[in-house]
């Protein structure tokens, strides 16, 4: 993550623009063929408001006018990561990924939300799921920086570790 993404993230926060026009925005400024108008050093700065002004929400396009002056619209990946940990921060909620090789049922998923929700302190919690095969067995939960891996491949791995020292 660069700063300039941050801050446009920041900004993109302080601004409240509705959920649908922040989503628009993304998928335009996400489109190959839009972020390469943007992106030409051939086109004039009016040209770039003018396709900004036909295309985007009206909401967003001072905001969208100044990512394109100042260059940063290949940014906007950046941004969005940065702007989706932020809603989540606001709202209290975190981002996991649960891994397994057997899928979950609703209860054990609704169960795993609250165990988060309890561990991390948070009000919520924005559950990811991955089939993963290679596990063997068990499950890798993760969730921001930390990893539970309570996998058998991973337990099988210990194992060959240990032996091997003796």
């Amino acid at each position: 993550m660069t700063v300039v993404a941050d801050n446009y993230a920041k900004v993109l926060m302080d601004m409240d623009i509705a959920g649908e026009d922040v989503a628009a925005m993304r998928a335009l400024l996400e489109d190959q063929r839009v972020s390469e108008a943007l992106e030409n050093p051939f086109m004039d700065r009016a040209g770039k408001h003018r396709v900004i002004e036909q295309l985007f929400p009206a909401a967003v396009h001072n905001f969208v006018k100044v990512m394109s002056d100042n260059g940063d619209a290949a940014l906007a990946s950046e941004m969005f990561q940065a702007y989706d940990r932020l809603l989540l921060e606001r709202d209290n909620k975190v981002q996991a990924t649960f891994t397994y090789v057997t899928k979950p049922d609703d209860a054990q998923v609704e169960k795993l939300k609250q165990y988060i929700c309890r561990q991390y302190g948070k009000d919520g919690v924005e559950l990811t799921l991955r089939e993963d095969p290679s596990l063997v067995g068990g499950f890798v939960l993760s969730v921001g920086d930390s990893v539970l891996d309570k996998s058998l491949r991973t337990a099988i791995l210990r194992m060959q570790r240990h032996f091997a020292v003796r």
